[in-house]
């Protein structure tokens, strides 16, 4: 695990086993919120431990707020055992549907999570919600695109937003929607916001945000014009590979080398979209004799 210190309160953690996901803890007078876990238990445990270390409330670690519902940022909140964990309404729900399925799937594929139980959240929103902590004032807002559920933190003051998966080094859409995606990307640039944490990669600085996002729409626009090509032409799925990520503008040594598969993945949620058979109402209309 790799730490950062953001402002003198405000810490980010970054897994050195998976794709650098990205973890926040915000520390205040009146305890310590979490933003997201990390992938695997002794990573969150090593967080922990050094929150212990930094708190300034005899309660400690108060709240844990899940971005969405992937498991590499949800699988910790087990360990956060005095915390309450936030999430919106649509996170919880994806959770309790299939949370349990999905993590028994992964431990048989992945030892590390032999451990992990899952842990709901156990306060939710619906849209929005703004509390305050000692000194800090946090907005939770929406921001769709990478899932349906997701959402930042926007921290009043710092002007830090916590950006979960919506911001990324490479966007990832096989869950969400390229469209949602890019108008949340859109809205971000409207906020202000002097430093954008990521939910994979490093921070990025007011002077980065921009450019950083811009790329990241010509990413999505980039990808959605060369898979529309291959369906225009009745090119076989095989094709698609044809579309490499680098020829969109992608650098592929970002996020430990996992790009490459948020690639592919990306390539083929599109080409799922824009193949879709349309539905049809299958209820006849009887004719009256």
């Amino acid at each position: 695990m790799r730490k950062e210190r953001v402002t003198e309160d405000i810490y980010i953690f970054q897994s050195e086993m998976y794709a650098q996901v990205t973890a926040g803890a915000i520390i205040t007078d009146e305890g310590t919120v979490v933003i997201d876990t990390l992938p695997f238990p002794r990573e969150t445990r090593e967080m922990i431990e050094f929150l212990r270390g930094e708190s300034r409330d005899k309660r400690g670690i108060r709240y844990v707020i899940n971005t969405h519902y992937h498991a590499d940022h949800v699988y910790g909140n087990y360990l956060f055992t005095e915390a309450d964990i936030i999430s919106s309404e649509k996170c919880r729900e994806i959770l309790r549907k299939s949370g349990e399925k999905n993590l028994n799937e992964a431990k048989q594929s992945t030892p590390e999570l032999a451990d992990v139980v899952l842990r709901l959240p156990n306060l939710t929103f619906p849209d929005k919600m703004t509390f305050q902590l000692g000194d800090r004032i946090l907005k939770l807002v929406p921001l769709p695109g990478h899932t349906m559920d997701g959402i930042g933190i926007y921290i009043e003051g710092e002007k830090i937003l916590f950006a979960g998966d919506a911001v990324m080094a490479l966007p990832h859409i096989y869950w969400g929607d390229r469209e949602v995606l890019i108008n949340t990307l859109n809205q971000i640039k409207e906020m202000n916001v002097e430093n954008i944490v990521q939910g994979h990669g490093d921070v990025l600085l007011k002077g980065e945000i921009d450019e950083s996002i811009d790329a990241q729409i010509a990413y999505l626009n980039c990808i959605y014009e060369r898979v529309k090509a291959k369906v225009a032409t009745r090119t076989s799925k095989e094709k698609l590979a044809d579309i490499t990520l680098e020829s969109c503008g992608g650098t592929p040594i970002l996020l430990d080398g996992v790009v490459r598969k948020l690639h592919k993945d990306n390539v083929q949620r599109i080409y799922q979209t824009l193949t879709a058979k349309p539905r049809t109402d299958e209820k006849k209309v009887k004719s009256k004799a």
